[in-house]
């Protein structure tokens, strides 16, 4: 499967700005476009397809972070037990292993 390079994304501007100048085409008799990718119906079923999936891939980076966040908050929390637990044997045997 070939990688997608995101940073070669056109801007949603420039697109916005091709579309609109193509739905300009429509004022002017002649000919349209021969192939079915360049009809209208196809570049308005393209954009709403485009800005699904890009909604749904924000969706999923805030679910990320999320995940990312609580994972990070776990580790914190297990981090301290294992320290409280430590406390916890130091007083009651009175040993500290770090006196040597």
């Amino acid at each position: 499967m070939n990688k997608i390079h995101l940073s070669r994304r056109l801007p949603i501007k420039t697109i916005n700005a091709d579309i609109d100048s193509f739905y300009g085409l429509g004022s002017i008799s002649g000919p349209m476009p021969n192939r079915t990718v360049a009809v209208p119906e196809s570049i308005d079923a393209n954009s709403a397809a485009m800005g699904a999936k890009q909604q749904r891939e924000t969706e999923i980076a805030a679910l990320v972070k999320a995940a990312a966040d609580v994972a990070r908050q776990t580790k914190v929390e297990l981090c301290n037990a294992v320290m409280a637990m430590q406390e916890s044997l130091r007083e009651q045997t009175g040993h500290n292993p770090r006196q040597h």
